[in-house]
């Protein structure tokens, strides 16, 4: 049971289609007791996002294909509601409550439910679902502050790669469930942690030619442990498991491979080798480069983080394990970093000198190229630029200094001021024949290139130079603050 569980709930999460339906009948009844509440109003206005105009599950909306997680509660059912007009209505599920809904008009919605009920919650200190008793509107609402609707902003930007974590959690019962998130964003953005993330998570069916096998409907499955159910389609299969914990085929069942022939499943492990064989040696999800390259790629590279607030941070690496942040034209601190391994991945530990620019970063894809997401701001992109391909063999460091006291230096896009660089490690800015302001610089050095940093009396010509060439006695410069580049002028 718990290796199909895995498996099920893997497969599942490429399911993208819920379809509301019922066969169950709405009860009615004018003898319920019944309270007006604001609190199901705002309920239902708010479980209304995770849905389409359909009525069907919103993929975006829902990543961990629960209630509990992506709503927030779930109720006990059956509850008793109300509308505006009186009418009382027991419903018994969670697929009713959303009929309803969509079949409420401007003169006929629901206005009032009846005190006391319970609700599933996830209890985050213990890992474990719970039942929680409302007594009363202000319990209610309580309930609903917890849920932050209210301040809910949409800060959570998570790309769209199939990079499936699993966590497990303890169902009502004390038994283990599994929910699966289609990466490792989500379900930070959910409040877990890659030490939540369980080492076992189970990779989709789906493979980068398209889908391996689709049942063939109708099949049954068992839900909790309950009575088998008939689903008749993909559509009807989300939508049954949906709210379920635990999940079980009734064996045995047809499914459809690529080559269109009908195989008969006997047992979850002929499922599992028709899913192996369709994904090949393809390890989903695994990041396969060793910690060098990643050391190597970070140092090679500046790497942007870009918030939804417009604000931007530049972090630059170097190989002895330090690294340096800026905004703009101003550095704001230092630090070190380490590079972790864990859950057949790697974590990049950033401790800063100033705590809040802490972060640690998780790397999504590792082949040609370095891709990386953010643990404590996955709202935020995170990615390369100004990488430096070629090397500086041709210069020394001691070169490059001469080199650059050698020539006076513009900025191509604010060529009114000329920089003169000295050898003792100041500066001037100069527009005509006057001193507009001075500084002091630095130069550190990377694997593939130097970086210049100009710390300038004036913050308007803060300035960080990327040297990334040095040819014949010549340099090639850019500067990371205005992102144009920086020529010589006046060489002796």
């Amino acid at each position: 049971m718990n290796k199909f569980k895995l498996l099920i709930f893997s497969i599942l999460t490429i399911l993208t289609v819920l379809t509301s339906c019922t066969n169950e009948e709405v009860i009615i009844d004018n003898l319920q007791n019944t309270e007006e509440s604001e609190s199901i109003v705002t309920t239902l206005s708010r479980l209304n996002q995770q849905y389409d105009d359909n009525g069907n599950v919103d993929e975006a909306e829902n990543p961990a294909g629960n209630i509990v997680f992506d709503f927030c509660f779930d109720f006990v059912y059956p509850i008793n509601l109300s509308f505006n007009t009186g009418t009382t209505v027991t419903v018994n599920s969670l697929d009713e409550l959303i009929d309803i809904y969509f079949a409420s008009t401007e003169n006929l919605f629901i206005n009032g439910i009846a005190f006391p009920f319970q609700v599933e919650t996830y209890n985050e200190n213990s890992n474990a679902l719970e039942i929680e008793t409302i007594n009363s509107e202000d319990e209610f609402l309580s309930l609903l502050e917890d849920c932050d609707f209210e301040d809910e902003v949409e800060d959570c930007i998570c790309t769209e790669e199939y990079d499936p974590v699993c966590i497990d959690i303890t169902d009502l019962d004390g038994e283990l469930f599994t929910i699966s998130y289609p990466n490792a964003c989500y379900a930070i953005c959910d409040g877990f942690t890659e030490d939540d993330f369980s080492e076992e998570c189970q990779i989709d069916y789906e493979s980068s030619d398209g889908e391996c096998f689709e049942f063939v409907y109708p099949i049954s499955i068992i839900l909790d442990e309950g009575d088998p159910v008939t689903v008749n389609s993909r559509e009807e299969l989300f939508n049954a498991t949906y709210g379920a914990y635990h999940i079980d085929l009734v064996l045995p069942l047809d499914i459809i491979i690529e080559n269109d022939s009908i195989v008969t499943i006997n047992d979850y492990d002929e499922l599992e080798a028709i899913i192996e064989d369709c994904i090949g040696d393809d390890n989903v999800g695994v990041v396969d480069c060793l910690p060098e390259d990643i050391l190597s790629a970070l140092i090679n590279c500046f790497w942007q983080i870009d918030f939804v607030d417009d604000d931007q941070y530049l972090y630059n690496f170097f190989s002895d394990g330090t690294y340096q942040v800026q905004s703009d034209d101003s550095l704001l601190t230092s630090g070190e970093f380490i590079i972790n391994t864990g859950n057949e991945t790697f974590y990049i530990t950033l401790a800063a000198n100033s705590p809040i620019y802490n972060d640690e970063w998780v790397v999504t894809v590792c082949d040609e190229s370095l891709e990386m997401q953010s643990i404590v701001s996955p709202q935020a992109e995170l990615y390369s630029i100004d990488c430096v391909e070629e090397g500086l063999e041709d210069c020394s460091i001691e070169e490059v200094e001469v080199l650059l006291s050698n020539c006076s230096w513009v900025n191509v896009n604010n060529d009114i001021y000329t920089y003169i660089i000295n050898p003792d490690y100041t500066f001037e800015v100069v527009e005509g024949n006057t001193i507009t302001t001075t500084g002091v610089w630095d130069l550190n050095v990377t694997v593939n290139g130097y970086l210049m940093s100009l710390n300038s009396n004036s913050t308007q010509f803060q300035d960080t130079w990327l040297i990334a060439d040095c040819h014949e006695g010549d340099l090639f410069i850019l500067s990371l603050v205005s992102d144009t580049t920086i020529i010589s002028d006046n060489c002796d």
